[in-house]
């Protein structure tokens, strides 16, 4: 079961006082796999303060400071699964092959009423999200120099002295708490409670029936888990693009490592 599956179960529920209209459904809550940040038009439209904005129905690029920081949070909450992580970046992600090719010159700022901070955008595609007690109170947006709906992002969390073309178990349980936290600042408190209600845990991540995929840079031919002498085939997605780790599994310690075979490269 899927996130967004979990939000259709509770799109028949009432909106109980959230101004969105009634006619648009619930079901993309928390497709969190969808994140973008908003992209910079010319000339900013007015905005209506009050409107709900909700992942993947209504104005899905439009992403506020205080959702975002809720990810630097959970990390801080939840470091231990990844001690020697220095840092949790999020990467922009391109939602089509056309985007794809336009990955230059990527620029973004968190943009209130009286602050503009400029967050630089390295090689990777990644950027880094300062703490600001300004952009909270502002209720600030994130802003990308790029036509709306154009980009996702995700959590990037990389620990010291992972070999290359490895991830770490621990590495992606703490970017699920980090996209889960964004997930339900943004959703709020009602919708938070109606799916923790359903999974009975407030612990998404490591619900057994949540399978959240995990993106790859390239193409993947194959992904395994690894750990001792276990080695454990991964499901790939059909075109290659993501695998679906055991975040939830307490077999598989946070050390386990995800051996990622891409498919330009010899078989080893």
């Amino acid at each position: 079961m899927t996130l967004a599956a979990l939000a259709a179960l509770a799109a028949p529920l009432p909106l109980l006082a959230q101004p969105a209209p009634a006619s648009e459904p619930v079901a993309a809550a928390v497709a969190v796999t969808a994140a973008e940040p908003a992209a910079e038009p010319a000339a900013e439209p007015a905005r209506d303060k009050n409107a709900v904005v909700v992942n993947g129905i209504r104005n899905p690029e439009l992403k506020t400071y205080r959702v975002m920081a809720a990810g630097l949070d959970a990390f801080d909450d939840y470091h231990e699964l990844a001690p020697t992580a220095p840092e949790v970046r999020f990467k922009l992600r391109p939602r089509s092959a056309a985007q794809a090719a336009d990955m230059e010159n990527l620029a973004m700022r968190i943009a209130g009423d009286t602050i503009s901070i400029p967050l630089p955008v390295a090689a990777d595609h990644t950027f880094s999200l300062p703490r600001s007690d300004e952009a909270r109170k502002e209720n600030a947006d994130l802003l990308l120099n790029k036509p709306k709906g154009s980009y996702r992002w995700r959590p990037d969390i990389h620990s010291v002295g992972v070999p290359e073309g490895m991830r770490r178990l621990g590495d992606l349980r703490l970017e699920c708490k980090v996209l889960v936290a964004t997930a339900k600042e943004e959703i709020g408190f009602f919708f938070t409670g109606v799916i923790n209600t359903l999974l009975l845990t407030t612990d998404w991540c490591s619900h057994e029936k949540i399978q959240l995929s995990t993106a790859a840079a390239r193409r993947i031919a194959s992904a395994t888990l690894t750990y001792g002498d276990q080695r454990v085939p991964l499901k790939v997605s059909s075109d290659g693009n993501s695998y679906t780790p055991p975040l939830g599994n307490k077999a598989y310690p946070h050390d386990a490592l995800i051996d990622i075979q891409y498919a330009d490269e010899p078989a080893a």
